[in-house]
């Protein structure tokens, strides 16, 4: 026995069905986005500021290239027997720089020159006015800003 539904009572069924039906269509699922709006994105990490460069500490004495040791010798001498009356456990930084070359081959015959010229007569005579060899400290290094040699003299 077959039942016989009328076509009438069949388009009434659909229509009820899709009035239904139509509001749900425009509905969002429930997922992660529901209780949080930024869940799936990508995480933006904020950047930290750069830090700025501390200001550079000046120097104790500066002699710049060229100088002839007749000159700055005394000038050293005199500051050194001056920093060691005033602190006897000083410790001397002497830093040697030198300008940026293209090859490391020159940069390396750069910074050779600058410590046989420069560098070991600023700390002999660091040395003659009194210090320890233990309170002296030396480094060379070259710089891409500099145009000439240069010693700097750092106390601590």
């Amino acid at each position: 026995m077959a039942l016989f539904v009328p076509r009438s009572i069949l388009r009434v069924r659909f229509t009820v069905m899709l009035l239904l039906a139509a509001p749900l269509c425009a509905c969002n699922p429930i997922d992660q986005r529901t209780f949080d709006a930024q869940a799936g994105r990508p995480p933006k990490t904020a950047a930290p500021p750069l830090p700025t460069p501390a200001p550079e500490k000046p120097a104790f004495l500066q002699i710049a290239g060229g100088t002839p040791e007749q000159d700055y010798g005394p000038a050293v001498e005199k500051a050194t027997k001056l920093a060691l009356s005033r602190k006897t456990n000083i410790l001397f930084i002497v830093q040697g720089m030198a300008p940026m070359q293209k090859t490391p081959e020159a940069e390396a015959q750069s910074l050779q020159h600058l410590t046989q010229t420069l560098v070991n007569p600023v700390a002999s005579h660091i040395l003659a006015a009194g210090a320890r060899p233990i309170q002296l400290e030396m480094r060379v290094g070259s710089n891409p800003t500099l145009q000439s040699d240069m010693v700097r003299i750092y106390v601590r």
